[in-house]
């Protein structure tokens, strides 16, 4: 009888396995696609604008994570650590859907709010002030929906969602370009890029049918909800905000100090790596709700050094790509962008240890500690403004992407070290 519990024991951890494998192929695939797709979109709006008419659309496009950022008000994360470990309990996900609805409206009304305040003081395009606001609302919804289906462990529906927002945007540039007769302007590609994810956002409700979700709940029952997802989410916010900031900071300093073509170089190679960020939105979906469900369990470590490990593997496996930046500046760009391929090697490196220490930020998440995942953020954000200050007026898009990297490796140190502090009294007590 033992062997056969056993036995079954076996087969249950051997069919986990494969459900895990067969999940990380949907999702992966379909952010491959999704990255795909908004490559394309980039390469294709490159090719339509001047340089200097790209150097405006990279730096108006540098806004819009942060904006992005506020309005998902740093839902995505906190669904996944509260609903996640829910998911049986219909009137919980009922709660925490109602609450995060409601705190998505807030965030909505400190945009605007803070647009009407950037644009009184920096007199800035009002319709691009409007554009990247209600487009940061609309493409939130995408990241919402997606943590819906990450919390559910629906991967199926999952990667049939993630391209969706991507290929909207394509479809629709391209039938623009087409049919429009007189030239496309960057404010023209930044309205297509803003408003065209409103198209599919009805699409979720369908593909999502089989979770059954509860999309009502009693007001006085949300507000204890509300207060713990805002208080989590102020702090997953800041993260985000600094993270963010810190990540464009470069653009902004390179319009400041070397004007419109420096951004469209530097922006431009910036935009090939959202290959690398789809990746890490896909471990993200792999990793985050098991280390939610495991976090005060011995399995934790293990599981967390784990991720580091596959991290350094897909670091290993695309490190080849270091040594393509000029046949696909060339391929591209049609040689419009030769003087960014040292960018290009520059910027690589941070890409590949990115994926190796994204599972240790996840870790803080799951621990329920964000206020120190924001600290780490500000650190980063305060060191990437001395760089960018001492490095950029002198080596321009270079002292940009070497100040990238050194500003990160600050708080991969701090959180490797926190990590190291943390594993050693546990097991001391």
């Amino acid at each position: 009888m033992l062997r056969i519990l056993d036995k079954f024991k076996e087969l249950k951890v051997e069919l986990s396995r494969a459900n895990v494998f067969k999940n990380s192929i949907y999702v992966t695939f379909s952010k491959v696609v999704s990255s795909l797709m908004n490559l394309v979109f980039m390469v294709y709006a490159v090719n339509l604008l001047s340089k200097a008419e790209n150097g405006q659309f990279q730096y108006y496009l540098g806004f819009f994570p942060v904006i992005l950022a506020l309005a998902e008000f740093g839902l995505p994360s906190a669904l996944v650590k509260y609903m996640a470990p829910s998911t049986d309990d219909p009137e919980k996900i009922g709660r925490l859907l109602i609450s995060s609805l409601i705190l998505k409206i807030y965030a909505l009304l400190i945009l605007l709010v803070a647009g009407i305040i950037f644009f009184l003081i920096f007199n800035e395009n009002v319709l691009i002030v409007i554009l990247l606001i209600l487009g940061g609302f609309i493409a939130s919804f995408a990241s919402y929906f997606e943590s819906i289906l990450v919390s559910f462990r629906n991967y199926s529906a999952l990667a049939v969602w993630n391209p969706l927002p991507n290929l909207i945007r394509l479809l629709c540039l391209i039938g623009f370009s087409k049919m429009s007769e007189n030239a496309i302007g960057y404010i023209d590609i930044l309205g297509i890029y803003c408003i065209a994810p409103l198209y599919v956002i009805g699409i979720f409700f369908f593909i999502s049918y089989k979770e059954k979700l509860q999309w009502r709940s009693n007001f006085k029952d949300t507000l204890l909800d509300q207060k713990r997802l805002a208080i989590f989410n102020s702090w997953s916010l800041l993260a985000s905000i600094f993270a963010i900031v810190s990540d464009r900071l470069e653009i902004f300093f390179l319009k400041y100090y070397h004007g419109s073509e420096a951004v469209a170089e530097y922006g431009t190679t910036l935009q090939l790596f959202s290959g690398f960020v789809i990746i890490l939105s896909v471990l993200n979906s792999l990793i985050y709700p098991k280390l939610s469900r495991i976090v005060d369990t011995p399995e934790f470590k293990g599981f967390l050094i784990k991720s580091i490990l596959a991290g350094s593997l897909l670091a290993l496996v695309f490190s080849p790509g270091f040594f393509l930046g000029r046949v696909i500046m060339d391929l591209l760009f049609k040689g419009n962008y030769s003087n960014s391929v040292p960018i290009f090697h520059l910027l690589y490196p941070n890409y590949m240890l990115q994926l190796v220490f994204a599972p240790l930020g996840m870790a803080l998440f799951a621990m329920g500690l964000p206020r120190l995942l924001s600290i780490l953020a500000l650190l980063r954000l305060v060191f990437g403004i001395v760089l960018d200050n001492l490095l950029i007026p002198e080596f321009s898009t270079k002292g940009a992407a070497i100040s990238l990297f050194l500003g990160q490796l600050v708080s991969w140190l701090l959180l490797v070290g926190y990590f190291l502090a943390y594993f050693r009294n546990k097991e001391s007590n």
